[in-house]
C-alpha cells in the first residue's frame, strides 16, 4: 500500500445562511426576488454594466452572470426570462456560462431559510460583438411572484444592459518591493502583482530599471538587470506584458546579496492605461534598516452607516522597524469628503484632541514595535444615491500619514456611505496580508464585524478562487473566523456578508484580495478534476502524483515502450511521492538546492505542489504525471503548470488520464532561455507521432503517456 503525506482535506458545508424558525412556508408568506450581478446586489430597475472588451467582433463569450435569490418565507415561482437586445443577437440568455439553453419555466426558488429546496437560479448574459461604430443595449424583464419588502407586488421586474467603455487600467501592488535582510551570497525573490481592473486589455511594452546593479527583472522566462540602458532609456520588449480585464499577473524581482550593504532601486512601467502616461514605479530596497511605518487596517471601510449619527474607526499605527519612527503629518488630503474628520487624541505626547498634525507641529515619536492609535470619523447627511450599477456612491477620503520611514507617505482610503436605515458592516481581517505563498492557512477573521443594533448572529463566507483550486473554509463557510488553505497560486477574492440579530443583513459583503504566488525558482503545480467524484474534497478521491526528475534518473525501466529507461521511480533521482526530499546538491543541509515535494494529494483534485529553490546550472529536469489509483473513481483530467521566479510559463490543461498511466509532461532547462518544449502526441507504446486514436490501432493516441505503467518496485505482483 502507498505510504504518503498525512495532507488532507477537511470537507466544508457549503451551506447558505439560513434566518427563521422552521424553515417552512408560513401562513400568509409572501416571496421576495433579490438579484446579483457577479455576486453584486442589482436592484429592481438596475443596470448591468458589462465588459466586452476580450470578446472580438462576431465572436461570442459569456460576461455576467445574474443569480437569483428569494428573501421572502414563501416559494418564488419565476415564470419566464427573457431579454430584448438592440441589435437583436449582441445580447442573449443562457442556461450556463458556455452558452447552453436556459433552464425550463417555471422555476421554482425556496425561501433562504429552506435546505432542502433549490434556493438559487442562475442565467448568464452572453455578448456578441457587433460591428464597429454599432453600440448595442439590451433589457432583461423577469416576470414572478414576486412581493417587494415593503409590500409592493412585482409581477415584471426589468434591468437594463449596458456595454461599458473599454478602457485598460493599470494597478501595482505592492508599490514598495521590501527584501529585508538578504545574507551574503544568498538571492531574494519577490513579486510585483499587476492587475488591469478596467475594461480593455493592459499592455505594457517597456520599462525602466534603475538603481543598485543587484537587482533584476524576471517576467516569464527573461530576465533583466540593472544597467546604464535599464536606467536611462529603458528597455522595450520584445513581446509586450498583456492583462486581460480582471486578471492580475505576476512578474518578479531579485535580490542577490554580495555583502550586508544596504541596496535601493526602482522600476516603472510604462502601459497603455492613458492615465498612466508617465508610468506606473515601484521601489526597490533590500537590507534596508531603519523606521518602518504600518497601519491596520489598511483600508478603513464605514459600510452604510445611518444618517446624523457619529461612527468611529480605530486606525493602529505600528512602528515596524530597528529605529524610532517620526510622524511629521497626520490628516485627511485635500479631496477627501468634509463628512470625515480625525481626532488624534490618542497618540503619544499630543496634548488637547487636534484633527491634524503638521510640520510645524512636534513629531510623534514611537519606539521600534510600538503602537498608536488614530480615531477616523464619520457623519452622513443624507442617503447615498446609487450608481449605475445598484451599488451605493460612496462618500471617499485618504488619510495621509507622512514621517520619515522608507515609505515617506502613506496612503489610507476610506470610504462610506449614508443609508436611513442603519445595516451591519462586514469586516475582514487577514493577519497574513495580501501576498502570501502556496501552502499559507489563512486566518479569515469576520468577528470584527459590527452592528449598532445588535450582535452580529450569521456570517457568509464566499470566495473566488483560481482555476482548478477547490475551496474549503474550515470549519465552514458559516464560521465567524474560518480558516482557508491557499493551496493554489494566484488570486483569490474573499467577500464576507453578515446578517445581525435583528435580521437585518450587510448592505454590501465586505471584500478582500490576496495574491498566492511562489517564491522558489521553480514551482510546480498539479491539479486534476474526477467526474466521478462528486465531492473532491472529503477524504476519498482519485490518487494522482507528480514526478520530477535530475538528469541522473536514467534508471527505472521502460514503461513507453521506446528502447530507453524513463527515469521515473528512479531513486534517488526521483522526487515523487517515496522520496519527497532528495538530498541532489550541497551535502550542506542549509544551502536550499534541493527539491521538495511539499504537497502530496491522495485523495482528491490536489494540488500536489513541488519547488525548487537553487536548480543547477546547465541541468535539465523532466517533469511527469502518475495515476497511482483511482480508487474505484474511474477518468481523471489533469492540469500541470510551471512557474519560474512566480511567472507562470507553462500550463496544459483536462488531459484525459487512466489508473496507472504514466504522462511525461515537459523538461525545464536551467537557466530557463524560452518557452518549455511543445506537447507531442504519440502512440501508447510507441514512438510514432499521432493526432487521433485511429492513427494507432489499438493504442491510445496521448500526450507521451505510458499506459499501465506499474513500476516493479512500486507495486505488488
Amino acid at each position: 500500500m502507498k505510504t504518503a503525506l498525512n495532507i488532507g482535506w477537511i470537507a466544508a458545508v457549503a451551506l447558505l445562511s439560513a434566518c427563521g424558525d422552521d424553515g417552512g412556508t408560513k401562513a400568509g408568506a409572501i416571496a421576495t426576488l433579490e438579484a446579483f450581478d457577479d455576486g453584486l446586489t442589482l436592484p429592481a430597475g438596475g443596470v448591468i454594466g458589462v465588459s466586452g472588451a476580450a470578446v472580438a467582433v462576431g465572436e461570442e463569450d459569456s460576461v455576467s452572470e445574474l443569480r437569483f435569490i428569494n428573501t421572502g418565507d414563501g416559494e418564488l415561482e419565476i415564470t419566464s426570462i427573457a431579454i430584448e437586445s438592440e441589435p437583436a443577437d449582441a445580447f442573449r440568455l443562457a442556461g450556463d456560462p458556455d452558452g447552453g439553453a436556459l433552464p425550463a419555466f417555471p422555476l421554482t426558488v425556496a425561501p433562504q431559510s429552506d435546505f432542502d429546496g433549490q434556493r438559487s437560479a442562475y442565467v448568464y448574459v452572453m455578448f456578441r460583438r457587433p460591428a464597429s461604430g454599432v453600440t448595442p443595449q439590451a433589457t432583461i424583464r423577469v416576470r414572478s411572484n414576486s412581493v417587494s419588502s415593503n409590500g409592493e407586488v412585482q409581477p415584471e421586474i426589468t434591468y437594463d444592459v449596458r456595454l461599458q467603455n473599454a478602457a485598460p487600467t493599470i494597478q501595482v501592488t505592492p508599490r514598495t518591493v521590501s527584501f529585508g535582510t538578504v545574507q551574503q551570497g544568498r538571492t531574494g525573490l519577490q513579486s510585483i502583482n499587476i492587475l488591469n481592473p478596467g475594461a480593455d486589455t493592459l499592455v505594457i511594452d517597456s520599462f525602466t530599471l534603475s538603481g543598485h546593479p543587484n537587482f533584476e527583472l524576471v517576467i516569464g522566462s527573461q530576465q533583466y538587470p540593472v544597467t546604464a540602458e535599464s536606467a536611462s532609456s529603458g528597455v522595450v520588449l520584445e513581446q509586450p506584458l498583456t492583462v486581460e480585464p480582471g486578471i492580475t499577473v505576476p512578474v518578479s524581482v531579485r535580490y542577490t546579496a554580495e555583502d550586508g550593504s544596504e541596496a535601493r532601486g526602482q522600476v516603472v512601467f510604462f502601459s497603455n492605461d492613458p492615465l498612466a502616461a508617465s508610468g506606473t514605479p515601484v521601489v526597490l530596497q533590500a537590507n534596508v534598516g531603519g523606521p518602518c511605518i504600518s497601519v491596520n487596517p489598511r483600508k478603513v471601510s464605514f459600510g452604510g452607516k445611518k444618517i446624523g449619527n457619529l461612527a468611529k474607526i480605530d486606525v493602529e499605527v505600528t512602528s515596524c522597524g530597528d529605529q524610532n519612527l517620526e510622524i511629521t503629518e497626520i490628516g485627511l488630503t485635500p479631496d477627501s469628503s468634509s463628512l470625515y474628520a480625525l481626532s488624534l487624541a490618542a497618540l503619544p505626547g499630543v496634548t488637547g484632541a487636534p484633527s491634524a498634525i503638521g510640520p510645524a507641529d512636534a513629531p510623534v515619536v514611537l519606539q521600534p514595535n510600538q503602537k498608536a492609535t488614530i480615531t477616523v470619523q464619520y457623519v452622513p447627511e443624507v442617503e447615498s444615491p446609487l450608481d449605475g450599477n445598484g451599488q451605493p456612491i460612496y462618500d471617499t477620503g485618504v488619510l495621509r500619514i507622512r514621517s520619515n520611514s522608507f515609505q515617506p507617505e502613506l496612503l489610507t482610503e476610506i470610504t462610506g456611505f449614508g443609508v436611513i436605515k442603519e445595516c451591519p458592516t462586514a469586516v475582514i481581517v487577514v493577519p497574513q496580508g495580501e501576498e502570501v505563498i502556496p501552502q499559507t492557512k489563512l486566518n479569515l477573521i469576520g468577528s470584527q464585524s459590527t452592528s449598532a443594533t445588535g450582535e452580529i448572529s450569521s456570517y457568509l463566507w464566499e470566495v473566488d478562487p483560481p482555476e482548478g483550486a477547490v475551496p474549503v473554509f474550515v470549519p465552514s463557510n458559516m464560521a465567524a473566523d474560518p480558516t482557508f488553505e491557499v493551496n493554489v497560486a494566484g488570486r483569490y477574492v474573499f467577500r464576507l456578508s453578515v446578517v445581525d440579530s435583528a435580521g437585518e443583513p450587510s448592505c454590501v459583503p465586505a471584500e478582500y484580495e490576496v495574491f498566492v504566488n511562489p517564491d522558489e525558482a521553480i514551482h510546480i503545480e498539479l491539479l486534476w478534476d474526477t467526474p466521478n467524484d462528486l465531492d473532491q474534497a472529503d477524504e476519498v478521491g482519485a490518487d494522482i502524483d507528480m514526478h520530477f526528475t535530475h538528469p541522473l534518473a536514467i534508471g527505472g525501466y521502460d514503461g513507453d515502450g521506446d528502447g530507453v529507461q524513463d527515469g521515473w521511480f528512479d531513486l534517488p533521482f526521483d522526487c515523487f511521492w517515496h522520496n519527497d526530499q532528495p538530498n541532489w546538491g550541497s551535502i550542506d543541509q542549509t544551502v536550499d538546492d534541493n527539491p521538495g515535494l511539499d504537497r502530496d494529494d491522495t485523495d482528491g483534485a490536489g494540488p500536489e505542489n513541488l519547488n525548487l529553490n537553487m536548480p543547477e546550472s546547465g541541468a535539465t529536469y523532466k517533469v511527469g504525471v502518475h495515476y497511482w489509483d483511482d480508487h474505484d473513481f474511474g477518468t481523471s483530467y489533469a492540469t500541470l503548470r510551471v512557474y519560474i521566479f512566480a511567472n507562470l510559463v507553462f500550463e496544459v490543461t483536462d488531459v484525459e488520464l487512466f489508473k496507472h498511466d504514466m504522462w511525461t509532461v515537459t523538461e525545464i532547462a536551467w537557466p530557463p532561455s524560452g518557452t518549455p518544449p511543445a506537447l507531442v502526441k504519440v502512440c501508447g507504446g510507441t514512438t510514432d507521432a499521432c493526432e487521433t486514436d485511429a492513427e494507432c490501432g489499438a493504442a491510445r493516441c496521448g500526450l507521451r503517456i505510458a499506459p499501465n505503467y506499474r513500476h516493479p518496485r512500486f507495486f505488488q505482483p
